[in-house]
C-alpha cells in the first residue's frame, strides 16, 4: 500500500514537470563572461513593512522577493517570459517557476498569483535527477531560463543570463546581488534592476496597491531628460507655407538654374515652372479637379514625373503616385481605395477601368497659358498620399499634409547640407515616400534633380556612370544598394544618406574614411518620411549598430512600454512619434487611423503615431533601432540582432559585397541562415570559423547561401520573402566518408536522428552541421543509452567528428569492461584538441 503512494506520488511528480518544462527550450550558455555587481546592503530598519507583512517567514518572503524580482524583470526586459529558475534555502533541487507576465494588477493581486504559483510548485519539489532526465529530456532544471534567483541558499545557483542573489540576515538587513551574463544583457538594465529593487521594496507599504502597469521606475529628473530634454526640437519654420509656395518662391530666386535633369532633356526651375503651370490649365479646363480630389501619376522617374506632380498640388488636388511596374491587381486595388477619378499617363489608354486618363505626351503645351494658377491652398491641406504595406495584405493609403512636408523637406537641406551647387538624385521608386524626399530636398534649395531610370539603377555599372556623367553630389540609399558600389565608384558624391533598412556599420565608416558624408536617416511613411538623422564619423568605428539618430525639428519621438510609460536609458520599447510631420490619416480608414494614431499622454490635444517598431534612447540623446515589435527573432531563448551578424559577415573580407541573415525553420527548429554575395566563391568552413571568433555561439548562422545577387523591392530594400529555402547542401559538409565499422554506424544514425540530416560522413563536424548544446545533450543522452557508457558533455565537446567520437567510445567500453588498453584518451593532456564552450 505505501508502496503504491510513493509510485502514485512520483508519477504525479513526473507528471508535473513533463507538463511544466514542455516546449520549453535550454537556456545556452555562452563563452561570455559572468559578472556581478557590487553587493548593495537594505538595512533592516528602512524594511519595517516588509517584515511586518511577512512576519519574519522566510516563505513568504521568498513570495514577495520573487514578486518583485519577477515584475521589474518584465518592466526592464520585455522579452521576459515569466520563467524564472530558483534556488531556495533547504531545497535541495532548483525549481522552475511560471510566474504572470501581465502587469495590469495591482502588485498586492500580483503578489497572490506569485504565491500560488510558489506554493503549487514546492508541492513537486522533491524529484529526482532521473526524473527529469527521463520525463522531460533535460538534465536540470537549473538551464530552463536565463533568469534565476538565489534566496539564502546554500547551494550554487547558474546564472545564464540574470540572477537576483538575496541573503536574508538575522537582523532582517538584506544583502542583494546581480549577476548578468556579458552580451545577453547590458549593464545598465542590470543596475535600473538593483536600484528599482531596492526602492520598491523600502516602499513597500505604498506600492502593495500600486497597478503595475502604471508603476513608473523613473525619477521626475529621468522623465524630464526622456520626455522633455532628448525632444528639445522646436524651431522655426514657414508654418503657413505649402509644397507650392517654396516651389514658385524658389523660382523666383534662381528662374535659370538647372531644376530637372532627365536623360537628354534639361529644364530650368522657370521651364518647370511653366510646364507644369500648363499642365495644371489643361486638367482644370478639360477636367473637374475639385481642391482636396485625388489625381493619380501613372508614370515611370522622368522629368514629366515631376511635372505632374506640381501640377496636381497647384490645382489644390491630392498627389498620388502609382508604379507603373506594380502587377494589375495592386493597381485597381489602389484606384478602387482611393477613390480617383483622373490619371495622368504617357499612353493614350490604360487597363484601369472607369477612370479618365490624360496621355501628358499628347498636349500641346505651346498653346496654353504658363502663369501660376493661384489656386488657394493652405498648410494644412492635404499634398500626397502613399500607400504602404499593409498588415491585412492590402496596402493602406497615408495621406500628408503641406505643413508636415515642408517642415521635414527644410530640416533635412539645413542637415545635410544641401544647396543650389548640389545635384539630387532621384533613387527611390516613384511610389516610396522617399521620392518626396528626394524631390522636394532639390526643388526647395534649388539644386538639380537627376532622374536616373530604373534600368540605370538595377544595373549597377550603368548608375556609376550616371552618377559621374551628371557629377551627381547627393544620394538616399537603401543600405542593401549602397553595399554593391566600391568607394571608388562612390567618389565624387559629397552626400550620402541611408534610410529604409538598418545600416551596415562597415560600409558607413567606409564610406567616411573616403570623405563622404554619411547620414543615417529613420522615418515610417506617416511620419512624412524621415523623423530622425545620425551623422556617422570616424569616432563611431567601436559601434556595431550605427543610431538612426535625434529627432529632426518639431518632431518628438518617444520609448514606451505596453502601457504607455517611458522606459528608461537603454531600455527597449517601443517608438512613438507625435510633431509637425504627422500624416492626417489612413484614407478612409478611420478605425485603423483611430488605432495607430493616439491620443499623446505627453501633450494634451495632440496624437502620436505607433510605429510598431523597437528602440531604446542611448545616453547622449541618440536613438538604436532594434527592428520591428512584430518581427523579433528568437532563437533558443537569446534575442538575436540580425544586424550585428550581417555586419560581421561584411568585415569578412571585401569579396563579401553584400550579406543578410534570416531566420528559416529546420528539422522543427528555428536556426539561423546566412545569404550573401560574394565577388569569387567562398569556404564556407573559413567564413563560419571567422564569426565564431568575433561573434556568441547562438549568433552563429547554420546555413550559408551563396547568390548571385539579393532580391530587392521595387524600392531597392532586401526582399527578405523573396530569399530562397535552405537545402541540405546549404550547411558545411565535408567530402563524405561512410562508416567503417558497427559503432560509427551507429553514431551516424543517431547524429542524423538527432540533427535531422541524412547521409553524414564520419569527418563531418557536428557543429558546422547546425549542432548546438541543446542537441549535444539529446546526442548524448542517445549514446549513453545506446553504447550503456556514462561520457560527460565535456568529453563529447571536445570531439567534434564520428571517428574521434567513435574512439573513445570503443575505449570508454573496454574500460568499463575492466580490459586495459593502450588507446585511452586523456583529454586532460591532449594540447591539441580545440574544446568548444557552448
Amino acid at each position: 500500500m505505501e508502496r503504491n503512494i510513493e509510485l502514485n506520488s512520483e508519477n504525479l511528480t513526473s507528471r508535473y514537470w513533463r507538463k511544466k518544462t514542455i516546449n520549453r527550450a535550454q537556456a545556452l550558455e555562452t563563452k561570455d563572461k559572468q559578472i556581478s555587481l557590487e553587493s548593495i546592503t537594505i538595512k533592516g530598519e528602512e524594511l519595517q513593512y516588509f517584515t511586518k507583512l511577512t512576519n519574519t517567514n522566510l516563505l513568504a518572503q521568498y513570495t514577495v522577493i520573487n514578486a518583485i524580482y519577477s515584475f521589474l524583470l518584465k518592466k526592464l526586459i520585455s522579452e521576459f517570459d515569466g520563467f524564472v529558475v530558483s534556488h531556495y534555502q533547504g531545497q535541495e533541487n532548483p525549481l522552475l517557476l511560471a510566474f504572470p507576465t501581465t502587469l495590469d494588477i495591482t502588485f498586492k493581486e500580483y503578489l497572490q498569483k506569485v504565491k500560488e504559483e510558489i506554493l503549487e510548485t514546492l508541492k513537486y519539489a522533491d524529484y529526482s535527477n532521473v526524473q527529469i532526465v527521463e520525463k522531460t529530456g533535460f538534465t536540470t532544471l537549473s538551464n530552463l531560463s536565463h533568469y534565476a534567483i538565489s534566496i539564502n541558499s546554500n547551494s550554487e545557483a547558474v546564472c545564464n543570463g540574470v540572477l537576483l542573489a538575496v541573503k536574508i540576515k538575522e537582523n532582517q538587513d538584506l544583502d542583494i546581488q546581480v549577476s548578468y551574463v556579458e552580451g545577453f544583457v547590458n549593464k545598465a538594465i542590470v543596475e535600473y534592476l538593483a536600484s528599482y529593487f531596492e526602492g520598491f521594496i523600502v516602499d513597500l507599504e505604498h506600492n502593495l496597491g500600486t497597478t503595475l502597469t502604471a508603476y513608473s521606475v523613473l525619477s521626475e529628473n529621468e522623465k524630464q531628460q526622456l520626455l522633455v530634454d532628448f525632444n528639445a526640437t522646436d524651431a522655426v519654420y514657414p508654418k503657413d507655407k505649402t509644397i507650392v509656395d517654396l516651389f514658385e518662391e524658389q523660382v523666383e530666386k534662381t528662374p535659370n538654374a538647372v531644376a530637372v535633369v532627365f536623360k537628354d532633356t534639361t529644364l530650368t526651375y522657370q521651364e518647370l515652372n511653366e510646364r507644369s503651370n500648363q499642365l495644371a490649365r489643361y486638367i482644370n479646363d478639360n477636367h473637374k479637379v475639385n481642391k482636396g480630389d485625388i489625381v493619380g501619376a501613372f508614370l515611370p522617374k522622368s522629368d514629366n514625373g515631376v511635372i505632374t506632380l506640381l501640377a496636381i498640388m497647384k490645382l489644390g488636388a491630392v498627389y498620388l503616385p502609382i508604379d507603373t511596374n506594380y502587377p494589375q491587381e495592386r493597381i485597381d486595388y489602389l484606384v478602387q481605395d482611393s477613390a480617383l477619378k483622373l490619371v495622368i499617363s504617357d499612353c493614350d489608354t490604360l487597363a484601369i477601368a472607369q477612370i479618365k486618363n490624360i496621355n501628358i505626351n499628347s498636349i500641346n503645351f505651346d498653346a496654353i497659358f504658363s502663369d501660376n494658377m493661384n489656386v488657394a491652398i493652405t498648410a494644412d491641406d492635404l499634398a500626397y498620399v502613399i500607400y504602404t504595406s499593409g498588415s491585412t495584405g492590402n496596402p493602406k493609403g497615408v495621406a500628408i499634409a503641406h505643413g508636415s512636408n515642408v517642415n521635414m523637406s527644410l530640416d533635412q537641406i539645413k542637415t545635410f547640407e544641401v544647396t543650389a551647387s548640389d545635384k539630387v538624385v532621384w533613387f527611390a521608386s516613384v511610389a516610396f515616400d522617399a521620392s518626396i524626399s528626394e524631390i522636394m530636398m532639390s526643388l526647395y534649395s534649388g539644386a538639380s534633380l537627376c532622374i536616373p531610370t530604373e534600368e540605370v539603377i538595377k544595373d549597377k555599372h550603368q548608375f556609376v556612370s550616371f552618377l559621374k556623367e551628371t557629377s551627381a553630389t547627393v544620394v538616399t540609399f537603401p543600405p542593401s544598394y549602397l553595399g554593391l558600389l566600391s568607394e571608388e565608384e562612390l567618389a565624387g558624391l559629397r552626400c550620402i544618406i541611408t534610410a529604409g533598412e538598418p545600416a551596415n556599420a562597415s560600409k558607413a565608416l567606409a564610406v567616411v574614411e573616403a570623405g563622404i558624408d554619411y547620414y543615417n536617416a529613420y522615418g515610417p511613411t506617416e511620419c512624412a518620411v524621415c523623423v530622425s538623422i545620425y551623422k556617422v564619423t570616424q569616432q563611431d568605428h567601436n559601434k556595431a549598430i550605427i543610431p538612426i539618430g535625434t529627432p529632426i525639428a518639431n518632431t518628438k519621438i518617444y520609448i514606451l512600454d505596453e502601457a504607455l510609460q517611458p522606459v528608461p536609458i537603454g531600455v527597449t520599447g517601443k517608438l512613438y512619434v507625435a510633431g509637425t510631420g504627422l500624416a492626417k490619416a489612413y484614407l478612409h480608414k478611420p478605425e485603423l487611423t483611430a488605432e495607430k494614431f493616439i491620443t499623446n499622454p505627453f501633450h494634451e490635444g495632440e496624437k502620436m503615431y505607433d510605429t510598431g517598431d523597437l528602440g531604446c534612447w542611448l545616453a547622449d540623446g541618440n536613438i538604436e533601432f532594434l527592428g520591428r515589435k512584430d518581427y523579433q527573432v528568437k532563437v533558443r531563448g537569446y534575442r538575436i540582432e540580425l544586424g550585428e551578424i550581417e555586419n560581421t559577415l561584411l568585415q569578412y573580407s571585401q569579396n563579401v559585397k553584400q550579406a543578410v541573415v534570416e531566420v528559416r525553420e529546420n528539422n522543427k527548429e528555428k536556426v539561423l541562415v546566412a545569404y550573401f554575395v560574394a565577388n569569387n566563391n567562398l569556404e564556407k568552413g573559413d567564413l563560419r570559423s571567422f564569426l565564431q571568433k568575433r561573434l556568441p555561439d547562438y549568433m552563429i548562422p547554420a546555413f550559408y547561401v551563396a547568390l548571385k545577387e539579393l532580391p530587392l523591392t521595387p524600392n531597392g530594400k532586401i526582399d527578405r520573402k523573396a530569399l530562397p529555402e535552405i537545402a541540405s547542401h546549404d550547411i558545411i559538409r565535408r567530402e563524405y566518408v561512410a562508416p567503417r565499422n558497427s559503432t560509427e554506424e551507429y553514431l551516424v544514425a543517431i547524429w542524423q536522428d538527432v540533427l535531422g540530416i541524412e547521409k553524414i560522413g564520419t569527418t563531418d563536424n557536428f557543429f558546422e552541421l547546425g549542432g548546438h548544446s541543446l542537441k549535444v545533450t539529446k546526442m548524448l543522452y542517445q549514446i549513453n543509452r545506446t553504447f550503456e557508457v556514462e561520457l560527460q558533455i565535456k568529453n563529447v565537446l571536445a570531439l567534434q567528428n564520428i571517428i574521434e567520437l567513435a574512439k573513445m567510445i570503443e575505449n570508454e567500453i573496454v574500460f568499463v569492461k575492466g580490459i586495459t588498453t593502450n588507446r585511452t584518451i586523456d583529454l586532460a593532456t591532449n594540447k591539441n584538441l580545440e574544446v568548444w564552450e557552448i
